[in-house]
């Protein structure tokens, strides 16, 4: 059901326009989502394919900054390693200082 619902938002998010001033409310719903349960965060991020990385990657800081979690930085360094064309240590350092 988690996966689902996430799911269902970033597939609304890849049809937006990056200009499009609707993706902010997006960019809420998966914080929201991913900022609820660490654990089934985890378990998604971990079978996510590249492309939804991609997307994720735009709300990686505000969930950081929620979960407050040094597994959810750890796994997004693992990510980094499996798409290293991604290019998500900025995002990731980033998220690290959100999380003070």
């Amino acid at each position: 059901m988690f996966n689902e619902k996430v799911r269902a938002v970033l597939g609304a998010r890849a049809l937006l326009d990056d200009n499009d001033p609707t993706i902010t409310q997006k960019w809420t719903e998966l914080i929201d989502l991913l900022s609820e349960d660490e654990g089934l965060t985890l378990d998604f991020l971990k079978e996510c394919s590249k492309t939804e990385i991609s997307f994720l990657s735009e709300v990686f800081e505000d969930v950081a900054y929620n979960l407050q979690s040094k597994k959810y930085i750890e796994l997004l360094y693992q990510l980094d390693r499996r798409y290293p064309d991604l290019e998500l240590k900025r995002h990731i350092q980033i998220a690290e200082d959100y999380m003070g």
